[in-house]
């Protein structure tokens, strides 16, 4: 292990619901702007953790289940704009949204966008 980092924690990512089984993380990022943790899953959801001991501070679903896994999540000074296969939202870091935008023609593929 490099000098530069520990491990403070690992947490399994919670289920989409009671009887759910866990699921991986699709995508993670760094808050710029407070001390926050984001992630994103195979279901939708969005879930923030804070502090040494990763606790849950937010947690809001993106997009439904059949649109597929969050990519991408992005962090500005305003909210958490977060990437779907069709779609894009934009919540508050308290997980009120404000806006999404749907495209039901567009269909995420692994490729570059022509």
């Amino acid at each position: 292990m490099d000098g530069d980092w520990d491990e403070v924690a690992r947490i399994p990512f919670p289920p989409p619901g009671v009887h759910a089984m866990a699921t991986p993380v699709t995508t993670m990022t760094f808050d710029t702007a407070q001390e926050l943790l984001w992630t994103g899953n195979d279901y939708g959801r969005v879930t923030s953790f804070y502090g040494s001991e990763l606790q849950r501070y937010t947690s809001f679903k993106a997009h439904t289940t059949p649109d597929g896994p969050v990519r991408q999540i992005l962090v500005n000074d305003k909210g958490v704009v977060v990437l779907g296969s069709r779609d894009i939202h934009m919540a508050s870091r308290k997980g009120p949204p404000i806006w999404h935008i749907r495209c039901e023609t567009y269909l995420w593929t692994d490729g570059p966008l022509a």
